[in-house]
């Protein structure tokens, strides 16, 4: 096929060259379809291929070498079964870089492969929405370490098999970042990277269709900026100003911050509350179509420029929505590699409460598979809080949950519901709807923290089991299972954050700093602990040694015929997984037909938690998952 004038760009490099005759069609269909009808578009379009050119000719030989490579493996990187994510703060998992440096030894114990830092990017000082109001893309924390101190970092992560995950804050940037402070001077170049507006007209006509992140300590949507005298869009917090993509100038400014922490050595990017990136006056400014064009761009540019790198998608939209952000329709491929599965971490926690997987099948089996060559991100807990909104469907499908089952989640969450083990906290309400978010670590939401309190054996039991519920199922499904700080230990809430003046957000609750050692756990704890500890890391070895497990091939939901119970397939070519979760805290079975039917005669439990196993292997304990392996029957 002879390319178009607009994507023939050559430099005399066969590897970029061909690069960009493979995507340069994308690069110049998104750019087309956001910019197209400006008539300097030939000119931003060169100036963008240019810029593409660079990043890839300063990109150091080793990170090409790793491009290379990855290019030339059978399948993605990231859908190894061998994957294993860890997300944490640097400073409260080991004091700086050099500390996170020390510990990975602990990481790779563990069966880390990738390692999510959060807010390492140069944050504005004091409230910064927990490091997300980003000041300077290209400096990190001063707490931290340098730009460089990152780099190697990095580079000792990698030796180790550890890739490095960031946050790529692209919806907004802090008030104090130099665009911002140049459009308060009054320049108007700048000014024009965000929405800017002399008085309430426009935000008037606005505001009454978009949604609110923070209603009770954010309220709105826009910001009156004094020095500025201008109205600013403002989505999260006053002083994280909303980016103006469409200005072509924005998406080259983020584009050349991305490719050069990319030529740090960088290998996944978050892309952080994707799903506000495009405004359009007159619509709600969620989920729009060119947001997915802005990221069908940032990816064509990625893969010209790093292919070895990876986008990954935190869309925290309804469980409908999500699967868009890989890409859908004639673009299937074509956006983030990587999503977050939020809906269902909600979907999990909504079973634990209520003891029925019901719901979530009907969910998880009504969505679409993910496109080939995806993966998805599973994880029972994370930084934010539990957004039950992900369980809503927008087109009232019968799986949608009612606002009032996502008001009692959050009530029993927080333990305000008879029988509840829970110990969390409602995070910020939304006014005029009937549900807040949950906040709470893993091991408080699950009921530890009740059962020590209470010096309760039994309950400290399911508790126990609770947690590893919530662990075993992601290992088992299609995509990476990541492990937030902490969890691993089964780590309380913290309640002494609103101690800090910049720890007043009730999500810190869930965001302790990580303790050297034991010491400060009561010896119920500690055994507690072990049993943690040992669950997990059998979870963590089996799934490596378990290649279905990883992301090629797409789970398949069966009814199993016991409400409690979720049960999902893991097929390959020759053989098959049937993963059972029972989300009851009393014993369950499942017809032993629908074993024999995936599996056939010669099924056999493979499950790493045997020790509450039940006797048959349609049998299951308490809160037990089981992973049956068998011969392919189809």
């Amino acid at each position: 096929m002879q390319m178009s004038k607009q994507t023939a760009h050559t430099h005399g490099d066969p590897c970029f060259d061909g690069r960009m005759a493979r995507f340069g069609g994308d690069l110049h269909a998104a750019l087309t379809a956001l910019y197209g009808k400006r008539t300097d578009f030939a000119d931003w379009h060169q100036r963008l291929i240019d810029l593409v050119w660079r990043a890839y000719d300063a990109r150091p030989q080793h990170l090409k070498a790793l491009d290379e490579a990855r290019a030339a493996a059978d399948t993605p990187w990231y859908q190894d079964a061998k994957m294993l994510g860890y997300m944490c703060y640097p400073d409260r998992f080991a004091g700086d870089f050099g500390g996170v440096k020390q510990k990975i030894p602990y990481l790779q114990e563990l069966g880390v492969t990738y390692l999510h830092l959060l807010s390492v990017l140069k944050a504005r000082k004091g409230d910064s929405d927990g490091g997300f109001a980003i000041a300077d893309y290209l400096s990190t924390n001063d707490n931290l370490g340098s730009i460089d101190d990152l780099e190697g970092l990095i580079s000792d992560l990698r030796d180790a098999g550890i890739s490095l995950c960031l946050d790529f804050v692209f919806n907004h940037t802090a008030r104090e970042h130099e665009w911002a402070q140049r459009a308060i001077a009054g320049e108007k170049a700048f000014q024009d990277f965000y929405f800017m507006y002399p008085d309430r007209t426009v935000p008037d006509q606005v505001e009454p269709l978009l949604d609110e992140v923070f209603p009770q300590t954010a309220p709105g949507n826009f910001t009156y900026v004094e020095d500025a005298e201008k109205w600013v869009w403002t989505t999260f917090y006053p002083y994280q100003w909303d980016l103006n993509y469409h200005n072509p100038a924005v998406l080259l400014a983020m584009l050349d911050n991305l490719f050069q922490l990319a030529n740090r050595g960088v290998e996944i990017f978050r892309l952080d509350a994707a799903i506000y990136v495009w405004k359009q006056l007159g619509t709600h400014c969620r989920n729009l179509p060119e947001t997915h064009v802005l990221i069908q761009l940032f990816r064509a540019a990625v893969s010209i420029v790093a292919p070895g790198v990876a986008l990954k998608a935190e869309a925290m939209a309804g469980a409908r929505h999500i699967t868009k952000y890989f890409g859908h329709a004639d673009q299937a491929g074509k956006e983030c590699q990587l999503a977050y599965h939020n809906a269902a971490m909600a979907a999990l926690w909504d079973s634990l409460a209520t003891g029925s997987a019901k719901p979530a099948y009907d969910m998880l089996s009504a969505l679409p598979e993910k496109p080939e060559g995806t993966s998805w991100v599973y994880y029972a807990r994370c930084h934010d809080d539990i957004g039950w909104a992900a369980l809503r469907d927008t087109k009232g499908a019968e799986w949608g949950a009612s606002d009032e089952h996502l008001n009692w989640l959050w009530r029993f969450y927080a333990g305000e519901v008879d029988g509840s083990f829970a110990r969390g906290r409602r995070f910020q309400p939304v006014p005029g709807e009937a549900f807040a978010g949950s906040n709470g670590t893993l091991a408080s939401l699950a009921g530890l923290e009740a059962a020590l309190e209470a010096g309760d054996d039994i309950a400290l039991d399911l508790a126990v089991r609770r947690i590893l519920l919530l662990h075993a199922v992601p290992m088992a499904l299609d995509g990476i299972p990541l492990i937030y700080m902490g969890d691993e230990l089964a780590l309380l809430n913290d309640y002494g954050h609103a101690d800090s003046p910049a720890h007043q957000d009730g999500r810190w609750l869930h965001r302790p700093v990580m303790p050297d050692g034991l010491e400060g756990f009561t010896p119920v704890h500690q055994s507690a602990y072990a049993r943690v500890r040992a669950g997990l890391r059998s979870l963590i070895k089996a799934r490596k040694h378990l290649p279905l497990l990883g992301a090629m091939n797409s789970s398949r939901y069966l009814d199993a015929g016991n409400d409690h119970v979720l049960a999902f397939v893991r097929p390959a070519k020759d053989e098959v997984m049937l993963c059972l979760a029972n989300f009851s805290a009393s014993e369950q079975s499942v017809d032993a037909g629908v074993i024999e039917e995936v599996l056939g005669a010669g099924a056999r439990d493979i499950s790493p938690l045997n020790g509450i196993c039940g006797r048959r292997l349609n049998e299951l304990g308490p809160y037990q998952c089981r992973w049956i392996l068998g011969e392919k029957t189809e």
